[in-house]
Formats: structure tokens, sequence, C-alpha cells
């Protein structure tokens, strides 16, 4: 009867041994599917977070870092944008910055030997076909620029609120990009000659 008693004992014994080592394995298990799960959902976060900074921190990465640069421009009859070539006197510089905003276009523009100027544009030349992307001075809208002994001087500064043609609804960062790929010119007319009297590209090159 007592080794009967003690068999029973022993079973009990290894049975719930059994089952305790059953339920710490699974806690141990479940433990690690949670710590794993936390884990990955931290890295997860981690990675949407250094993206979405990423991103931000590219946002109009063109403009500001061309922001306080200077771009400047040497107009004579030979720098008229499309197949306008003059033979003339006046000459000049134009000299265009960019403020921190990324958004204002300062433009500094000097000429001599200048008779009546009317317009002034920044245009595009691509294809053979000129395109004007900024009004700077229209004699339409404003008169005729008033130039003392041929000399012109003018100064002032444009947004993106002031593109017209197709860059019209266009951002600051699209003009540059054309600037960059060397597609701008500055033009300058004249009444005796409306379709450019100096001109010249801008250059990628930041001076």
């Amino acid at each position: 009867m007592l080794i009967y008693m003690y068999l029973v004992f022993l079973i009990s014994m290894m049975m719930n041994t059994r089952r305790l080592f059953l339920l710490i394995t699974t806690a141990a298990i479940s433990g690690l599917v949670v710590a794993a799960t936390t884990t990955s959902t931290n890295v997860a976060n981690n990675n949407d977070y250094y993206y979405a900074t990423a991103q931000s921190s590219s946002q109009n990465q063109t403009g500001q870092n061309q922001a306080g640069q200077r771009l400047v421009v040497d107009l004579t009859g030979q720098g008229i944008p499309g197949p306008v070539q003059r033979q003339t006197d006046a000459s000049g510089k134009a000299v265009f910055t960019l403020a921190g905003d990324g958004n204002t276009m300062s433009y500094v523009i000097n000429a001599s030997n200048l008779d009546d100027t009317q317009n002034i544009l920044l245009s595009a030349s691509t294809g053979g076909r000129v395109r004007d992307l900024v009004q700077i001075h229209s004699a339409t809208a404003q008169g005729p620029l008033q130039n003392v002994n041929g000399t012109l001087a003018l100064q002032g500064n444009f947004t993106s609120a002031d593109f017209i043609d197709f860059l019209q609804g266009k951002q600051m960062s699209d003009l540059l990009k054309m600037i960059l790929d060397g597609n701008v010119y500055v033009k300058v007319t004249s009444s005796a000659n409306p379709l450019g009297e100096i001109g010249g590209k801008i250059t990628p090159a930041l001076q």
C-alpha cells in the first residue's frame, strides 16, 4: 500500500512539473513575441520619422542653396536671345540675387549708350523659339524708362507671382532650374529695336 501511494505521488509530481514547464515555456515565448513586435514597431516608426525628416529638409533645397548668391549677366547686342544680333554701342550689366526665402529675386540693371528703353524681360530661348518668363519693366503698363544721357539704372525684385507665359503658376525653383540649364536671358528692348537692343544669357556659374 505504501509503495502504491509513493508511485501515485511521483506520477503527480511529474505531471505537475510538466505542466509548470509548459506554462513557463509558453509565457517565455509570448514575452519574446511581444518584445519582437514592439521592437519592430519602434524601428518602423523611427524609419518613418527619419524619412519624413529627410523629405522635409530637402524641400526648396534648390532655392535655399542658391540664396545670397549672385548671377551676373553681361548685356550686349550679341547677347539677345534668338536669332537677333545687334550692332550697337549700348552695353550693360545685370545682377540677380535670390533672397533667403527662396521666392524673391532682386535685380540691379545698369546700361550705357541706351536710349528710349521700353521693356526689360527675362526670356527663354529653346528650340529656336523665344518665350518671355518675367516682365521686369513694361513700357505699356509703366511708361518708357527715363534714361539720363543714355544711362539706365534700375533695381527692384520679383517673385513667382510675377511669372508670365508658361512659367505662370510655377515656383521660383522652376526658374532657377531653367537658369542652371542655361536657357534664360535678359532682354532689353527699345522703340527702335522692339525685339531687343541688348541682352545676355544668365549663365549657370554663380559669382
